[in-house]
């Protein structure tokens, strides 16, 4: 009896694993659940919007800011330059205070320059940035879209896949659906 009363709690324990393993049912993983292969479909972002009108019209109006930054800063420089001979010229008949006090205002109105330049160029990179920014955004929207007429069930980036077969490849697509919708990217402005 002794023997019996150690035995009955491990007993009705592995009872009643038993009976919970046997009633619940039976374990599928969620991959063979599924009814067919999912369709994935690839799209070169890269060559997308490397090859978009809308990104090549952005950087042609971006370049064309450099230029014109660039073009009125070298003016400015040459000014300066111009400036630092005429004081270099004048020196022997400048007292050494005013000098000294005429080449301090050259050096910061360089310094000046130096620090208007880089943030012009911060300041176009900005846009340049925000202008992608909403090109890519469009082309999420175009690939969205491919996904649902096409039923697929994944997208990727051509740059993370090794191999793909043609049918699968909806890079031309993407970007004449992108050279539709979007042919121009309107300049955002900046704010410091």
């Amino acid at each position: 009896m002794s023997r019996l009363r150690r035995w009955s709690p491990r007993l009705a324990a592995t009872l009643l694993m038993l009976a919970a393993l046997f009633a619940a049912p039976p374990f599928t993983p969620a991959w063979s659940q599924v009814e067919r292969a999912p369709l994935v479909g690839i799209i070169d972002i890269q060559a997308v919007l490397r090859e978009s009108v809308a990104v090549q019209s952005l950087s042609q109006k971006i370049e064309a800011m450099r230029e014109a930054t660039q073009a009125d800063m070298q003016s400015r420089e040459q000014a300066l330059r111009a400036a630092d001979i005429d004081l270099a010229q004048r020196r022997a008949s400048l007292s050494p205070s005013a000098y000294a006090e005429e080449r301090s205002k050259l050096e910061d109105e360089g310094v000046a320059l130096q620090r208007e330049a880089q943030e012009q160029r911060r300041q176009l990179d900005q846009i340049f940035s925000r202008g992608m920014s909403q090109v890519q955004q469009v082309l999420v929207q175009i690939s969205q879209d491919i996904a649902r007429e096409n039923n697929l069930d994944l997208v990727l980036a051509k740059t993370t896949v090794i191999l793909v077969r043609p049918e699968f490849d909806f890079t031309q697509e993407a970007l004449k659906r992108l050279n539709s919708r979007l042919s121009d990217v309107a300049l955002p402005d900046v704010a410091n």
